[in-house]
C-alpha cells in the first residue's frame, strides 16, 4: 500500500498493518467479519498506547476500562478516545447481532481506524509526518481479467440478493449468496460469524440445530426450576471461562422454558460495561444490589448471572465486596475459585446457587480411556447424512453437481470428516492437545476449528467471487497441502488449537519401525500402493493425484500425508504411533479421580522414583543434593525415605466421569511422618519424570517450566539426613569410592569415613 502512514508502521508495527489490511480485505465480501476484526485492531492499538505510556497493567483490562484509565492518566485527547469508543460500541453491537447496515458500519470503522493509526504515528513515531489523506478501499491487485470477473460476479450477486447500498437496510450478508457452494453454510461455524456469538435474546434455528445436550445443561435446568419455585430471592451464578457455552445454554433455556425464565433477570456478560464511564465492577455492584447483605433476605428477586471466574474473583475482592460478604462466604465455602470438584445441587436454605462450567470438560473418562460424545456429536451435526442437516443438504445440492467435484479439497475434506473413524481420531487428537498442551477449548473455538479443518485458507480465498475457478486450477502440491490430515498439523498460525496439535504431529514420532518404513517409502517407485493397502480414505479422496509421478520434495510432503493419515484412518501393522506414556497418564488420571488406590500403586512408585532421581542417579532411598560449587569429580547425597500419602483420595463410584480434576495431586511424607504439600502432576511433568527415570537430566528450560516442582524439591531436600550425615561418591572413575560425613550431636563432633 503506497501510503506514508502504513509505510511508517511497517517498521516496528507490522502486526498492526497486517490487522488493518485484514479489515480491508473482508470489507466487501464479509462486512460483519470486517467489523469484528476492526474492533480487535482498535484493542491492539490501545494496548500499544498503554505500553508506550508505561501503563502496561492496563493491558489486562477490558477495552472500556483501558480507555477510561487512559483518559484519567494520559494526555490522549477526547476526540481520539471517542473514536475508540465508537469502534468498540459498533463491534459489541455487531457481536450481539444488533447492527443494521453492516457494510456502512464496516466502512465507517475502516475510516476511523485510519484516523487512529494516523494519530498513533504522529504522536508516538514521527511527530513531523503529515498523514496522507484517507482513500476508500479498493479491490485487491489482480490481473485485468480477474478484476473484470470479480466485478461481473459481484453484479450477479447483488441482483440475486436485491442488494442496495443506498438505504442501508438491504446490506450484503456475511457470506456471499448466489454462488451455490457448501462454504456459505460452513461459514456459519466461523468465530467471526454472527451465529458464533451468543445473545441470550435469540436462539436461532441454526443454534437449535447445532445444540448438543450436555450434563452441565441438565444440572443448570434443575437449579433454575427449583429456584423459580423458591419463595426466597435466588442468585444463580453461572461460572466459567470465556466462550465455554454459558450464554448458549442460557439462551437455550429461554427458548425452551420461556414462562420460567421470564421470572428471572438475566445478564450474560458481566465482564464489561457498555457505558464509557462505568467499570465492570461498578456495573456488578448495581446489578447485584438486591443481593447485597442488606437486601438479600428482603426480596424474592430471581437473577441468572453468567460470569467468568476471574471477574467473580475481582468483584468479591474489590471495594464493593464489603457489601456482599454473604456472596463472598458462599464463593469460598463452595470453593468455586479453587481447583476442586464440589457438589452444586440446589440448596433450599441458600439464596445463592451456582454451577461451574470449569468443572465440566469437553471429554469424559471411562475405564481409563477418554471419550467425547459432545465433540463427536458436534462434528456429526456438520457432516451427518440426514435431511435435517443444512450442511449436508448444501453438500448434496451443490458439491455433487459442481464442476470441480473431482478436484475440490473442500468437498473431499467434508466427506473425510464424515467418516466415523475420522471423527474418533479428531476426538482423540483434540483431547490429547487439551491434556498435553493444557489448552482450554470453548465450543465457539471448536466450531471454528471444524470450519478450518475443511477449508484451507492458505490456498483457497473463499472471499473471492471467482474462487471456484481458482480451485479448479490448484496445483497437486497445493491440493495435497489442503487436505485435512495436513491442515491439522501444519497450520499452527490458525489458532491455539492448531498450535497445540502441531506439537503432537505423528510425523515427529520416531522409532525403528517408522524409520524402516520411511526408507522403504522413499525407495519405492509405486508409492500409491502404500495408500491403497493401508489407508481407509473415503472414495475419491486422493483420486486427483493417483496417477502423478512423485519425486524429491513432492515425495516428502506425500510421506507426511501418509503418516498423518495412517494415524487417523490406517489399518495393518506397518508401525506403531502410540504414545504409551500418555495412555498410562490418562489411566492414572481416571483411577486417581475415582480414588482407586489399588490401581495407583505403580503410579505413586514411579513418580517417587522420578523425584529421587531428579538430581541424578544415586543409591536407593538417597537423593543427590548440591552444596557449594558444582562438582565434577564427586556427587553428594543424603538419605531420604518417602512414604506415600493418599489422604486426598476420595472414592467415586461413577464408571464414567463427567466432572473431574484434569491433573493428578500426589502426596508423600517422610519416615518421620512429616507431610509434604501435594504436588500437581500434569501430563508434562509426568512425561518429564518418566524421562528422568530413564536417565534424562533436566536442563535449565525444564527447571524454568516447572518452577513449582523445583520449589517442592528444595523443601524436600531440607527434610533429608543432611543435618546428620551426607554421602560423598566419586564420579567417572574405574572404581568409584564412597564416603560418609556424619555429625555426632552427643559429642558435638564430625566424623569422616570411607564406606
Amino acid at each position: 500500500m503506497d501510503n506514508n502512514v502504513i509505510k511508517t508502521l511497517e517498521n516496528g508495527y507490522k502486526f498492526l498493518v497486517k490487522q488493518f489490511l485484514e479489515v480491508e480485505e473482508s470489507l466487501i465480501t464479509s462486512p460483519h467479519s470486517s467489523i469484528v476484526k476492526g474492533r480487535i485492531l482498535a484493542e491492539s492499538i490501545s494496548k500499544e498506547v498503554a505500553t508506550l505510556e508505561n501503563l502496561n497493567y492496563l493491558n489486562t483490562l477490558s477495552q472500556n476500562d483501558r480507555l477510561r484509565e487512559l483518559s484519567r492518566h494520559t494526555d490522549v485527547e477526547k476526540w481520539i478516545l471517542d473514536i475508540f469508543h465508537n469502534i468498540r460500541n459498533i463491534g459489541n453491537n455487531a457481536a450481539h447481532g444488533k447492527v443494521e447496515g453492516e457494510l456502512q458500519n464496516a466502512l465507517h470503522i475502516h475510516r476511523n481506524l485510519y484516523k487512529i493509526l494516523s494519530w498513533f504515528v504522529e504522536i508516538y513515531i514521527d511527530p513531523n509526518i503529515k498523514a496522507d489523506d484517507y482513500e476508500e478501499p479498493c479491490l485487491q491487485k489482480s490481473s485485468d481479467k480477474e478484476i473484470e470477473d470479480i466485478k461481473n460476479e459481484i453484479k450477479k450477486i447483488k441482483l440475486n440478493n436485491n442488494y442496495s447500498n443506498e438505504s442501508g437496510k438491504n446490506e450484503k450478508p456475511t457470506v456471499i449468496k448466489g454462488r451455490d457452494c457448501l462454504i456459505d453454510e460452513l461459514s456459519k461455524l466461523r468465530q467471526s460469524s454472527k451465529e458464533a456469538v451468543e445473545s441470550i435474546k435469540e436462539f436461532s434455528d441454526f443454534k437449535k440445530y447445532m445444540h448438543v445436550i450436555r450434563n452441565v445443561q441438565e444440572e443448570l435446568e434443575e437449579i433454575v426450576k427449583k429456584a423459580n419455585e423458591s419463595d426466597k430471592s435466588q442468585l444463580i451464578l453461572v461460572c466459567g471461562s470465556v466462550g465455554d457455552g454459558k450464554s448458549h445454554i442460557i439462551s437455550y433455556l429461554q427458548n425452551e422454558y420461556p414462562e420460567i425464565i421470564a421470572n428471572f433477570k438475566i445478564d450474560n456478560d458481566a465482564t464489561e460495561s457498555l457505558l464509557p464511564n462505568q467499570t465492570s465492577m461498578e456495573k456488578l455492584n448495581i446489578l447485584l444490589d438486591n443481593f447485597s447483605d442488606e437486601k438479600i433476605k428482603k426480596n424474592n428477586d430471581k437473577f441468572l448471572l453468567a460470569i467468568n471466574l476471574g471477574t467473580l474473583n475481582n468483584f468479591i475482592d474489590s471495594e464493593y465486596g464489603e457489601r456482599f460478604l454473604t456472596l463472598k462466604r458462599f464463593v469460598k465455602e463452595k470453593k468455586i475459585l479453587d481447583t476442586s470438584i464440589e457438589s452444586n445441587g440446589f440448596d433450599e436454605e441458600s439464596n445463592i446457587q451456582f454451577i461451574n462450567f470449569s468443572d465440566y470438560h469437553l471429554f469424559t473418562l471411562k475405564n481409563g480411556i477418554v471419550r467425547s460424545d459432545y465433540i463427536k456429536t458436534l462434528i456429526g451435526k456438520v457432516t451427518d447424512k440426514n435431511e435435517n442437516n443444512l450442511f449436508y443438504k448444501s453438500y448434496k445440492g451443490n458439491c455433487l453437481e459442481c464442476e470441480n467435484k473431482a478436484k475440490c479439497p473442500i468437498k473431499a475434506n467434508y466427506e473425510f470428516l464424515g467418516e466415523e473413524e475420522i471423527k474418533d481420531s479428531i476426538v482423540d487428537l483434540l483431547v490429547q492437545a487439551i491434556i498435553k498442551e493444557k489448552i482450554i477449548v470453548s465450543t465457539r473455538a471448536l466450531l471454528n476449528f471444524i470450519y478450518e479443518l475443511i477449508i484451507s485458507r492458505t490456498y483457497i480465498d473463499i472471499n473471492s467471487p471467482v474462487f471456484k475457478k481458482k480451485i479448479g486450477k490448484l496445483k497437486i502440491k497445493e491440493y495435497i497441502k489442503s487436505l485435512t490430515p495436513n491442515i491439522l498439523f501444519e497450520h499452527r498460525e490458525l489458532s491455539f488449537i492448531f498450535k497445540a496439535l502441531s506439537e503432537i504431529d505423528p510425523v515427529n514420532i520416531r522409532n525403528e519401525e517408522v524409520d524402516e518404513f520411511i526408507v522403504k517409502f522413499n525407495s519405492s517407485e509405486n508409492i500409491m500402493k502404500f495408500f491403497e493397502s493401508n489407508i481407509n480414505y473415503p472414495k475419491g479422496y486422493i483420486e486427483k493425484f493417483k496417477e502423478e509421478e512423485f519425486k524429491g520434495e513432492s515425495k516428502r510432503y506425500l510421506l507426511k500425508l501418509f503418516i498423518r493419515s495412517y494415524y487417523m484412518c490406517g489399518y495393518g501393522d506397518l508401525f506403531s504411533l502410540k504414545d504409551t506414556v500418555y495412555e498410562e497418564y490418562v489411566r492414572n488420571l481416571y483411577y486417581w479421580n475415582k480414588g482407586e488406590k489399588n490401581n495407583l500403586r505403580n503410579m505413586y512408585s514411579k513418580i517417587k522414583e522420578g523425584i529421587m532421581k531428579w538430581n541424578g542417579e544415586t543409591s536407593k532411598n538417597n537423593i543427590n543434593i548440591f552444596i557449594g560449587k558444582n562438582q565434577t569429580k564427586y556427587k553428594i547425597s543424603e538419605e531420604l525415605e518417602l512414604k506415600i500419602n493418599i489422604s486426598n483420595l476420595h472414592k467415586n463410584d461413577d464408571v464414567e466421569l463427567n466432572k473431574f480434576i484434569s491433573f493428578i495431586q500426589v502426596g508423600y511424607k517422610t519416615d518421620k511422618d512429616i507431610n509434604l504439600q501435594f504436588i500437581n502432576v500434569d501430563y508434562a511433568l509426568y512425561s518429564l519424570l518418566n524421562k528422568v527415570i530413564n536417565g534424562y537430566r533436566p536442563n535449565k528450560k525444564d527447571r524454568n517450566r516447572f518452577i513449582n516442582f523445583i520449589e517442592y524439591m528444595k523443601k524436600l531436600e531440607n527434610l533429608g539426613s543432611q543435618k546428620e550425615q551426607i554421602f560423598i561418591t566419586e564420579k567417572n572413575r574405574d572404581e568409584n569410592r564412597k564416603y560418609k560425613l556424619e555429625y555426632d550431636e552427643e559429642f558435638d563432633q564430625y566424623r569422616f569415613l570411607e564406606i
